[in-house]
């Protein structure tokens, strides 16, 4: 991918397993924009503990069939890995430009035991993964992009690319909140209310200024609003194409998985999230 209007090929790794939330992913790819000469991996890693093979590579079989028929144009390949999907799966997207996942939204009960994948997956990913919720249907939307104090490089990036990609605007949303003070009393300066907003629309405005420069003439607005981010984020989600976010964490000890704000859109909204992080890896590593 490149900055300005130029649109390049992508390289797309997209992890399934014997759940339908696998074909909304496919779904998603295929319905994507994609210049002739990208390249689509299909992949599915099985770490050996039961399930349906010979379904599997049906439903494997199926997807391929249904992304080359959507991109004639667009290499497909399928591979059967063996061992731990979650680091299977990053593994294969190490050199990628996006990973896709499905997303079990709707019965996290039952996938609880794997350790729930749809955040797991984002957390060991070295470059942006799109979680595709099971109940997903396309959307014409903005592409919103969560701005916070440490976006990220990487989402920014891909936030714009990827509205230059599906003609979309792109909404730059930043949420803010007065912090609950410790004790009864007057409010330091830090949380002033006034202070706080005017700190937000700074942030946002150096995005703002980014985006300008990385992405001339593209139709985007800027947003502030008061509240809870993953409230606000919420709200927004409804109507887009995809909400993107940077991840803040390398591991899902570094906070609730990797941040109260991602966890909440994935396991609340039905729109797809992008969780990018914060900046682009070094392909020398």
């Amino acid at each position: 991918m490149r900055d300005g209007t130029v649109v390049g090929t992508e390289h797309i790794v997209v992890g399934m397993d014997e759940h339908e939330a696998s074909d909304r992913a496919v779904d998603w790819v295929a319905v994507r924009r994609l210049v002739p000469g990208s390249r689509i991996e299909l992949v599915t890693a099985s770490n050996g503990w039961g399930g349906d093979r010979p379904a599997l590579d049906r439903r494997l079989d199926r997807a391929a069939e249904r992304v080359s028929v959507a991109h004639p144009r667009v290499g497909v390949a399928t591979f059967r890995l063996a061992g731990s999907p979650d680091r299977m799966l990053a593994d294969a997207a190490s050199t990628a430009d996006l990973l896709v996942i499905g997303n079990r939204r709707q019965h996290r009960v039952r996938t609880a035991l794997d350790g729930w994948m749809p955040e797991r997956v984002p957390t060991l990913a070295s470059g942006p993964t799109v979680v595709v919720p099971e109940d997903w249907r396309p959307s014409h939307g903005d592409v919103v992009l969560g701005v916070d104090d440490a976006t990220g490089d990487t989402a920014l990036r891909f936030a714009g690319v990827e509205a230059i990609r599906e003609h979309r605007r792109l909404s730059l949303v930043r949420a803010w909140k007065v912090a609950v003070p410790a004790r009864v009393g007057t409010l330091s300066a830090l949380e002033e209310p006034g202070l706080v907003e005017a700190h937000a629309r700074e942030v946002l405005g150096d995005a703002e200024r980014l985006l300008h420069t990385r992405f001339p003439g593209l139709q985007h607005r800027p947003i502030v609003e008061e509240g809870d981010p993953a409230d606000v984020l919420n709200r927004y989600a409804e109507d887009a194409s995809i909400v993107v976010l940077g991840r803040h964490h390398t591991s899902m000890l570094g906070g609730r998985f990797f941040g109260s704000t991602a966890h909440e859109l994935i396991t609340g909204s039905r729109t797809p999230v992008c969780i990018a992080p914060l900046r682009t890896p070094d392909p020398r590593r």
